[in-house]
């Protein structure tokens, strides 16, 4: 018995469930937004950004993440590209911004090529949100996420 599978056939037999639970989508809707501001903190070392990243990241991801996960949910289309193109459209607030206002002297000015990398950034929190959220089928919560606790038998 020949087991060979193409490419297309084996993804398709490890499919997302077509309907992850709500509970999974919030979970991930409340930790995501985090990533962006702290990974910027981190890398330009600039405490500053953090509060001012999650000002900015909460309601994006709220006001236009939101709608657009429960629209692909009830399309069945909760892949990981069409959740990274989400996360760079939850972004274009902040880009807006960015275009819109005097660039401070401590910031770059703004460019092409910095717009590209703040759309880089929206992806990375919407492959981060695909992963928390909808990618496997165990539950996740904060136990599990961060090892706390003795472990569950």
């Amino acid at each position: 018995m020949q087991t060979n599978l193409s490419f297309k056939q084996a993804m398709q037999a490890t499919q997302i469930p077509s309907s992850p639970s709500l509970r999974r989508i919030l979970f991930a809707l409340l930790f995501t937004p985090l990533l962006p501001p702290f990974y910027a903190t981190l890398f330009f070392a600039e405490p500053w950004s953090l509060p001012i990243g999650l000002m900015l990241t909460y309601p994006s991801a709220w006001l236009l993440g939101l709608p657009i996960v429960l629209l692909l949910r009830r399309m069945q289309r909760l892949d990981w590209w069409a959740l990274a193109l989400a996360g760079a459209v939850c972004s274009l607030p902040a880009l807006l911004l960015y275009w819109w206002i005097n660039t401070p002297p401590h910031l770059e000015v703004f460019s092409v090529l910095n717009a590209f990398e703040l759309l880089g950034w929206g992806a990375f929190s919407g492959l981060c949100f695909w992963l928390l959220g909808i990618a496997g089928d165990s539950s996740v919560s904060l136990r599990t996420l961060l090892d706390i606790g003795p472990p569950q038998r």
